[in-house]
């Protein structure tokens, strides 16, 4: 049968060119340059000694909070606290709420002390790991990590996230060449961030500059790292887009100077803002406004330091990595791949044309040019914001990024990544298939294997171990096919695609089956009126056994009789139709190979039914009017609107509403809202009418009329509808009055309001006198509160009503009734509540592993749900007790962990928008134990025995036996163990007799028992005939080699015959033996010559010899047996050396005679044999402790001496590299080099020289003296070599003068 490898390569650019098992991809850029798109983050150590700084810090948040919220442009979505106390991180709170962060920060309390270092690194990467990109992460401790070992994890995540993280450090354990404090260093290189030395009253001071700092729309101008002390001096050209610029030096004796493009240096006076002053630590200064141009820095500091130069602006930039060219963003990843040349997108923001790119450079962390690449000009003049950098090869060391260009009104700009880049070390590649491909018989069938590999690989098929088709070269990730054109049942089995890269091997397993599940028909969706029968059909393709069962909603429809049922062809019958038949069945067909199901609808049409709102309304002419008409029906139903007669097509929204804008007179009238589907038609009218103002006015104010006449007193009203008048006589004045009774100007409509929100429901009454407007709930509720209350529901002066706070008991039908003497009105509006978002719990490792009596914390982490969710726990299904305890945080706290405490955790959260949960198996390991048996076993030779070693523990052991300190040999005839810990041995011998050790081990630990074995052996016998006769009767006397034998003895015994019984044959019974038989009559003897033969055995030897190449080497193979055993020996098979040579010798060894030796001793009673594995090596040798690569037999490079603790390492050349060099390094190393054939050794000096540094003595750097009285004025100094010391006065050197003496005591001169 004909079978070839099709090659397709699918190219996806998502897939091809991320690796979400690392990186992920860049799609969080778009979301970060949004408003409120940053974590502001505290992670705060809560030992005793932090009590000072947590006040501060507690206090200063406040001020933090509000100056962020009070931007036009928020930088901070969310708020995170991750407190840490050793060996404890957290509980981590998250929340949008400024004020419950405050209210977390309160509620953390200190405790404990003395500690030191502190697992901070830890509550960095739970920082990271919960925070949104670029965020602002500030860290309050005072010691430096303990668990430094996660720096690499944290530094991951720092270029994932590209976030900063600042410390703020009031200690350090006194020692900053510790790896727990360089990590800190690491991490806010790599951030971008810096850390700050204070005394625990400063902490306020640096969180006034943390106000300033945490900015949306901030880039990155400038970064350096050193480790000296030194002045740098740099060039940075300022654009007219930063509104503002941050200088800000972490260090001993910071000095900040920066001069304007015009050469002048920038004071307080001339707008300078110093944000951050702490004289031995810190300094940070910010300039609102700078003048456009290129701008001077220079700073100093009197030791390690770091620099950081960052600016307000909405021009940035983000880099993103690919192996081949690619056209969106988002096909990108965050870093380059080790070894794979790279190309760069840059995406840019806030620059348009003809601003342009002109260059991109690589840049260390001193600041120092590693690259300079030219940015080609895109085919659309930038105006996507993407600009391509060319393939290149990126540096071993971690590098910023720096690109350089000209804005739009050709001002030089430039920009600094907001992190520092390293590169992905790539994984083998990841292969992957189905279980199981299905295939039809005699079809073409497909065998995919997808590959996603970060470098180029090859690939290839086997089946059954046998390789099919070419292995192929594949560039990028991809998915390749095996095909068999005609399958059948000869080609089922098991498929194998086996991927190898540069950076390993991976491989993956599929089952090919020629019988797969039964395939349905494609469904017809059937429509049936209500009363009516409905028939939906279901049916398999092909002939292949199945069954064929239907659903709905989940369950099974088992009735053959009623008025749903199966009908005996499979199909699905419904007698007299209602409308709740309608949705969706399901049809299942199973066979023993799967099942497959389809979807059918059952459409039931229901006529519409419709509700217009409001019923009457009356509006003013210029007015806007809104009519809203809710229908109901199947299917849904088209909405039509007439005024009169007439149909109004223009004015009809989305949702079926009618608006009338700049009402007239005219638009009053009857409004007829109709619903049609093809079950029917439905309407309703309202009535909408006109109102104006009332108006009234008299004809004449005075009417003179004599006494006794008729006076007519005029009065005329205008407005729709037409007033009432009412005339009224007074004492002197006839007064006339106008009514009208209410109408509606302004109605509510139905709303729907997100949970939490504040919604405003209108209504507004005409008449007069002047209506009463109330509110109630349909349903007999009490909405109303009292008026202007901080919450719930209250109406205002306007008669509109307020729903504060909406929640989901304000859902409903609200009723607005308007009253006065001359009439009552109503309208309805009703109110849903949304927004609802059910539990989102984050999934962390299903396995979570502890030692008994260990207590842990299972975390149970919200990452969403409104209203705030509730957290509970179950143990295997049921309620928990005892030691078990809920934090506050969700997470589960097991007090001193038992083996019952072991078994499936749930966390269920749950609100009223719905409930989810996430399970933790937990694991209690248990050191192994061997439970109680017997010590000693006697066995009978030849009858089979068992000997116990069961043991228990979590997870189980692993029982190993041997005798004595060997291990067992595997052959059958030897003694053989199964997995519960039972050593087998079915034909005990002598030689089995002994001691045993059994070992249960697992990963927590290990057990042992000596148990001793005895055998008890069965005699062997030699009887040696001498039946003799004569008369009288001979007397019989045996001899031994001339010795006479006894009659009766221990091993020999004379039988009545006169044989010789010999009982326990032993090898020194091979003797002459004599049967002498006399009596009178004479004497006779007959002699037997006994010989005993034993089966060869050869004693036991090494079964692994190393030698040296040219070295003698002799194999020895010590046997014993009788009669004395003929010897051969073997070297990979083949026969070698002399016969019946004891010991095999082989001159002058080379890597040819490798292998496996075996010696063979025969002899009549049986045979033995013994292998020998030879290892032939070359020899090792040390060159500036440098090993050469070509020597054999496991290479190891040792150091010795110089204190090595901390950041050392070994490359591969055997080199040490100490990672920053100190004074405490100074002394003697030792390399030494070894291999299996011997060892060497070198020894080297380190000197480290310290560069001079003066001491702080604490004595007033103004000295007020008494004259003629002696001064001494000290120098403190320190450095290696030892520093050469000179004083001046007021610029003049003092030595030559008489008065003046210089003394020195130790290391302080005088």
């Amino acid at each position: 049968m004909l079978k070839c490898l099709l090659l397709a390569l699918f190219i996806c650019g998502h897939n091809v060119l991320t690796d979400p098992r690392v990186e992920g991809g860049q799609e969080h850029f778009d979301s970060m340059d949004s408003d409120s798109a940053s974590t502001l983050a505290f992670v705060f150590d809560v030992t005793g000694s932090m009590y000072d700084d947590l006040k501060q810090v507690i206090d200063g948040a406040s001020r933090i909070l509000e100056k962020t919220l009070n931007r036009r442009t928020r930088p901070i979505k969310n708020f995170v606290l991750v407190p840490f106390h050793d060996p404890d991180i957290g509980p981590v709170s998250i929340t949008t709420d400024p004020k419950k962060f405050q209210q977390d920060l309160q509620e953390l309390f200190v405790q404990g002390g003395g500690d030191c270092p502190e697992m901070s690194i830890g509550a960095i990467k739970k920082a990271l790991e919960v925070s949104l990109p670029g965020s602002f992460i500030y860290v309050f401790t005072d010691a430096r990590a303990k668990d430094y070992r996660l720096k690499r994890d944290v530094l991951q995540l720092v270029q994932l996230r590209q976030s900063q993280v600042v410390f703020v450090l009031t200690g350090d354990c006194g020692d900053r060449s510790q790896p727990g404090y360089r990590a800190y260093e690491e991490i806010a290189a790599t951030s971008s961030g810096q850390i700050f030395h204070l005394d625990k009253q400063q902490v306020n001071e640096v969180l006034k500059w943390v106000e300033e700092t945490v900015q949306a729309l901030k880039v990155h101008l400038l970064s350096s790292n050193h480790d000296s002390a030194q002045e740098n001096q740099w060039e940075v050209p300022f654009d007219p887009s930063l509104k503002e610029v941050t200088v800000s030096l972490s260090g001993p004796a910071p000095q900040i100077e920066l001069r304007d493009p015009l050469g002048r240096t920038v004071r307080v006076e001339e707008g300078l803002t110093e944000l951050l002053n702490i004289p031995n630590s810190a300094r940070v200064v910010n300039l609102k406004f700078p003048r456009p141009g290129a701008w001077t820095l220079k700073v100093g500091c009197g030791g390690r330091h770091t620099l950081r130069v960052t600016g307000v602006s909405n021009l940035d930039f983000r880099a993103g990595f690919s192996s081949i060219p690619v056209s969106e963003f988002n096909h990108t990843r965050e870093r380059p791949i080790k070894g794979v040349p790279a190309h760069v997108l840059l995406k840019c923001t806030g620059l348009k044309p003809p601003g342009q790119l002109s260059h991109m450079e690589l840049v260390s962390g001193s600041g120092r040019s590693l690259r300079t690449l030219p940015v080609p000009l895109p085919s659309d003049s930038g105006s996507r914001g993407l600009w391509s950098v060319p393939k290149f090869r990126t540096p071993s060391q971690s590098f910023f990024l720096k690109v350089t260009g000209k804005d739009d009104e050709g001002y030089p700009f430039q920009r600094l990544s907001s992190v520092s880049y390293t590169n992905i070390i790539p994984d083998p590649p990841a292969v992957s298939m189905p279980k199981v491909v299905n295939g039809f018989y005699m079809q073409p069938t497909m065998i995919g294997c997808s590959v996603e590999s970060d470098v180029p690989y090859r690939l290839r098929f086997t089946r059954s171990g046998v390789a099919i088709g070419e292995e192929k070269l594949y560039q990028f990730s991809g998915k390749a096919f095996w095909e068999i054109p005609h399958a059948s049942g000869e080609d089922e089995g098991p498929y194998e695609c086996i991927a190898q890269s540069s950076a390993g091997l991976r491989r993956a397993l599929t089952q090919l089956t020629t019988e797969p599940p039964p395939v349905l028909k494609a469904p017809l969706n059937v429509s049936s009126t209500v009363g009516a029968v409905a028939v939906m059909a279901c049916q398999v393709e092909g002939s292949m056994r199945h069954n064929l069962t239907w659903q709905r909603a989940g369950l099974t429809i088992l009735a053959h009789s009623g008025r749903v049922r199966v009908l005996p062809n499979s199909f699905l019958e419904i007698n007299e139709v209602q409308p709740q038949d309608a949705g969706q069945y399901q049809c299942v067909a199973t066979n023993a190979k799967g099942d497959s199901r389809v979807t059918v609808w059952l459409l039931v049409p229901e006529a519409p039914s419709v509700v217009v709102r409001p019923q009457r309304q009356a509006f003013s002419r210029g007015s806007e009017v809104r009519l809203v008409c809710t229908a109901a029906g199947s299917p849904p139903p088209q909405l039509f609107w007439s005024h009169g007669n007439m149909f109004l097509p223009n004015r009809i929204s989305n949702h079926g509403g009618l608006t009338i804008r700049d009402a007239l007179p005219e638009d009053a009238g009857n409004y007829t809202c109709l619903a049609t589907n093809e079950a029917g038609t439905a309407t309703q009218t309202v009535s909408l009418n006109y109102a104006e103002e009332p108006s009234i006015w008299v004809v004449k104010q005075v009417v003179m009329v004599a006494v006794g006449g008729d006076a007519t007193l005029e009065c005329r009203a205008t407005g729709v509808p037409l007033p009432l008048v009412k005339w009224s006589k007074g004492k002197t004045l006839i007064t006339c009055v106008f009514f009208s009774a209410p109408l509606f100007s302004e109605t509510p409509v139905d709303m729907t309001v997100d949970v939490g929100e504040n919604v405003t429901l209108p209504c507004v009454a005409r008449g007069f006198p002047l209506p009463t407007v109330t509110w109630r709930l349909k349903d007999g509720r009490a909405i109303i509160s009292e008026a202007y209350s901080s919450g719930g529901t209250v109406q205002l002066e306007t008669g509109h009503l307020l729903i504060q706070d909406v929640w989901l008991d304000d859902e409903g039908l609200y009723v607005c009734e308007a009253k006065n003497q001359f009439g009552t009105i109503r309208t309805e509006a009703r109110v849903s509540v949304s927004g609802l978002e059910p539990p989102l719990l984050a999934h962390g490792a299903p396995v979570i592993t502890t030692g008994i009596s260990q207590s842990l914390s299972i975390p149970c982490m919200l990452l969403d749900g409104i209203p705030l969710p509730e957290r509970h726990w179950t143990h295997n299904g049921n309620q928990l007790s005892g030691r078990k305890f809920l934090r506050s945080d969700g997470s589960l706290y097991i007090e001193r962990a038992l083996p019952a405490d072991a078994g499936i955790y749930v966390c269920t959260a749950v609100n009223v928008a719905g409930s989810v949960n996430t399970s933790v198996s937990l694991e209690v390991h248990v050191p192994p134990e061997i439970s109680a048996g017997p010590y000693h076993y006697i066995a009978n030779e030849g009858v089979a025995i068992t000997m116990s070693c069961e043991s228990s523990g979590v997870p189980k052991p692993t029982v190993v036996w041997s005798k004595g300190r060997e291990t067992l040999p595997r052959d059958r005839s030897s003694p053989h163990s199964d997995s519960d810990g039972f050593l087998h041995i079915l034909n005990p011998t002598a030689e089995d007799a002994g001691i045993y050790i059994c070992t249960a081990t697992s990963a927590v630990g290990y057990t042992s028992r000596e148990i001793k074995l005895s055998v008890n052996t069965k005699p062997k016998l030699v009887i040696l005939p001498c039946e003799v006769q004569g008369s009288p009767s001979p007397l019989v006397t045996w001899s031994r080699n001339g010795q006479p034998i006894p009659p009766v003895t221990a091993w020999f015994t004379v039988l009545p015959s006169g044989s010789l019984k010999i009982t326990d044959v032993r090898l020194i019974d091979s003797k002459l033996y004599t049967c002498s038989a006399e009596n009178p009559a004479g004497n006779v003897s007959l002699n037997y010559n006994l010989h005993i033969q034993v089966k060869p055995k050869i004693q036991a030897a090494p079964s692994l010899l190393k030698a040296l190449i040219g070295q003698t080497v002799v194999l020895p193979c010590v046997v014993q047996g009788e009669p004395r055993p003929e010897i051969s020996w073997f070297h990979n098979g083949h026969p070698v050396g002399a016969r019946d040579s004891a010991a095999l010798r082989i001159h002058r060894a080379s890597l040819t005679d490798q292998g496996t030796y075996s010696c063979v001793a025969k002899n009549t009673a049986g045979q033995d044999t013994m292998e020998v594995k030879l290892e032939v090596l070359a020899h090792g040798d040390v060159q500036g402790c440098h090993a050469p690569p070509k020597s054999e037999g496991a290479q190891r490079t040792l150091w010795l001496g110089g204190g090595l603790e901390g950041e050392f390492s070994v490359a591969e050349d055997g080199s040490l590299v100490i990672g920053s060099a100190s004074a405490s390094h100074s002394g003697d190393f030792k390399c030494v080099a070894s291999n299996d054939a011997g060892s060497v050794e070198r020894k080297t000096r380190l000197k480290v020289n310290v560069p001079p540094e003066i001491q702080d003595d604490g004595q007033p750097l103004n000295l007020t003296v008494t004259l003629k009285q002696p001064l001494t004025l000290g120098c403190d100094a320190f450095g290696i070599p030892s520093p050469t010391i000179t004083w001046t006065k007021d610029g003049h050197n003092v030595s030559h003068l008489p008065v003046i003496q210089i003394s020195f005591l130790k290391n302080t001169k005088k």
